[in-house]
């Protein structure tokens, strides 16, 4: 997404290495408060954050407050909450590349909703980290990377 933005937008390496930390911090506070592990978590641990951290990136690039780059990655979180991992035959291609293209899509509708914002909204950032965390424990471990559940459940390596 990032190069995407950088080619299309001509955007300078430098700004697109403050992109880069800026989504670093976001991922690092996941990361430290709950976690990215799809074993631990579920998909919403890795599709989710990586959606936050690429919504909060994109808000930095087109000149968001913090409140709305802190917006930006709330929603990119929110909507992921509860994914779980299922991966078809343990390969990563189906669903989770599809995901991830997706959840892409999603940071730059995020970045959108919130820089057409003061910044200011209900649920904070750290609020939707917590219960990402929960839900994630609330899993059971069958949708965790175990491809046993969901839709990996009927399919079989060939």
């Amino acid at each position: 997404m990032l190069n995407h933005l950088q080619q299309s937008r001509n955007f300078s390496d430098i700004r697109i290495l403050r992109a880069l930390a800026t989504a670093g911090l976001i991922g690092n506070i996941v990361k430290h408060n709950a976690s990215i592990s799809g074993a631990e978590v579920g998909c919403q641990g890795e599709v989710g954050v990586a959606c936050a951290m690429a919504s909060a990136a994109a808000n930095q690039l087109f000149g968001g407050s913090p409140a709305q780059i802190e917006y930006a990655a709330e929603m990119g979180l929110e909507h992921h909450l509860g994914m779980t991992c299922d991966p078809v035959c343990g390969l990563v291609q189906i669903p989770c590349i599809e995901r991830n293209a997706y959840a892409a899509a999603r940071a730059l509708d995020a970045n959108l909703f919130s820089t057409f914002t003061d910044g200011i909204h209900r649920v904070s950032f750290d609020k939707v980290v917590q219960v990402m965390k929960q839900t994630g424990h609330d899993l059971p471990s069958l949708y965790k990377e175990t491809s046993e559940g969901g839709l990996a459940k009927d399919y079989k390596q060939m």
